[in-house]
């Protein structure tokens, strides 16, 4: 396919990322399931309407996918698995579930493209072992550790507080960007103690201390010959004289000054304590997702190994985050993610110009929960809201046209008959509406002959409505 930027796949990413052409991605970040045995049910802050949408996912019964999984791959794990005493027994199925699609993340990348892949202690080491067979050991470029959260108390072990990304770049030659962090101010105002009409400084040794191994230039500058050396050539030193960047001592001993303004500040090393959890933020970006990431972690990560105009790909890409920071970066993106709901989330919260590409097959459609269709049709398609309601809506899904209308949808294998229309004009009747729409795959003749009959007699108007001619109709 045509490759496209700026865009939101809803899909697996094992069937996107095979649409997409080799070496064409800059930089990878995945935030996939950690095979934490945990299921997540979260509500969507943000941008559902008047409402919140809730929205479920899992991160257990790795097993009962083992089916969907190629064989070839899972071959080599089951393996493993029958000399494998003390593991849990769905980790090599979760291993397998992984490397199909990191494959995949390898074939798109670019010759000088990187990846990150973000995980915690409950499957670290199986996938540090997976990615240096893929990628290759001596591409490994680094292992970060992300302090998520403060320590908590534990009754039988020490708290896990930290994630971990490993960082693999597909070559020996690869983009990158070295980053800083800004200097404690107790070490500021333990080192920088000078001052003059430019800045604070600090002092710096321009001449060899005893020991160096090479490096060190013989020469005699206003009088003064160090006994080990300069530390630069005779030229820099006197245009840093000119420049006035140069303390003289009593004994006639010269010093560099280093002004504050001018350091970059520290390299940035690879344990992250200075960014905050998206939960300790309060609302500020939160938008509800229980394993959503910072923005500001997006930010080093994405400044570290591309420039301005690359791709940057997230085929786990939940909520958004990935997509966001690099759009805020200057960077292109692209997005993948199984939910529609995850999808059209990060739509809103990346702008209208973003385009939802997928997740409105009719297979796709047959798939999804009641709660979710309903919404797709309600909110994404007919402009409208949901109903907060997931169970005991009173017959009523949403509205549109600012409330004023309400909205059913059936997703049912048979026709729509006359019974769901007379409850149907019950539920207009009981919200003080005297118009309804009702959406449905198909109707009955007799549904037709009732609605002009509530109309006539009850002056309440329904509007049918069917699902091919909202989705698929030219």
């Amino acid at each position: 396919m045509e490759l496209q930027t700026n865009v939101i796949y809803c899909g697996d990413c094992k069937d996107v990322l095979k649409k997409i052409p080799d070496e064409s991605i800059d930089l990878v970040y995945l935030d996939p399931p950690f095979f934490s045995q945990k299921h997540y049910e979260n509500f969507w802050i943000q941008g559902q309407g008047d409402h919140e949408t809730v929205m479920g996912f899992s991160d257990k019964d790795w097993e009962n996918l083992r089916h969907s999984i190629d064989p070839n791959i899972l071959k080599e794990y089951e393996a493993i698995e029958e000399r494998w005493k003390g593991g849990h027994k769905g980790i090599f199925v979760f291993i397998a579930y992984l490397r199909e699609r990191l494959q995949q993340c390898e074939r798109v990348l670019k010759p000088k493209g990187a990846i990150f892949l973000h995980c915690d202690w409950h499957a670290s080491h199986y996938l540090k072992q997976m990615m240096d067979e893929l990628f290759g050991y001596d591409n490994f470029r680094n292992e970060f550790v992300w302090l998520r959260k403060s320590s908590s108390a534990s009754t039988s072990r020490i708290s896990n507080s930290h994630d971990t990304i490993f960082y693999y770049t597909k070559s020996k030659e690869f983009t990158f960007n070295q980053q800083y962090t800004k200097y404690d101010e107790e070490y500021i105002k333990n080192t920088y103690t000078h001052k003059d009409d430019i800045g604070i400084y600090k002092l710096h040794d321009v001449v060899a201390p005893k020991g160096l191994t090479g490096g060190r230039c013989y020469y005699t500058y206003k009088g003064f010959t160090p006994k080990y050396g300069w530390l630069m050539y005779q030229e820099k030193l006197e245009e840093l004289d000119k420049g006035n960047r140069l303390v003289w001592a009593k004994t006639g001993r010269p010093y560099r000054k280093l002004y504050l303004h001018e350091r970059k500040g520290n390299p940035l090393n690879d344990v992250w304590t200075d960014i905050e959890n998206v939960s300790s933020q309060g609302k500020k970006e939160n938008l509800g997702y229980p394993t959503q990431k910072p923005e500001a972690l997006l930010e080093g990560i994405i400044k570290i190994a591309s420039n301005p105009t690359d791709i940057v790909l997230d085929p786990f890409c939940g909520c958004g985050t990935t997509a966001a920071a690099a759009k805020k970066l200057g960077r292109r993106f692209i997005g993948i993610d199984i939910s529609r709901v995850a999808c059209d989330v990060m739509k809103k919260r990346l702008g209208e110009n973003v385009k939802v590409i997928g997740g409105e097959s009719k297979e796709e459609l047959s798939k999804m929960e009641p709660h979710e269709f309903a919404r797709i049709v309600i909110v994404e398609k007919m402009g409208g809201i949901v109903s907060p309601r997931k169970s005991g809506d009173m017959g009523i899904d949403g509205w549109v046209e600012f409330k004023t209308i309400p909205v059913q949808v059936k997703r049912w294998e048979h026709k729509v008959g006359r019974p769901e229309i007379d409850k149907f004009a019950h539920a207009i009747e009981r919200d003080r509406k005297e118009k309804g729409i009702l959406v449905a795959d198909d109707f009955s003749k007799d549904c037709y002959a009732e609605v002009a009959r509530i109309e006539k007699e009850q002056k309440i108007k329904i509007e049918l409505l069917k699902i091919d001619d909202l989705f698929f109709k030219e």
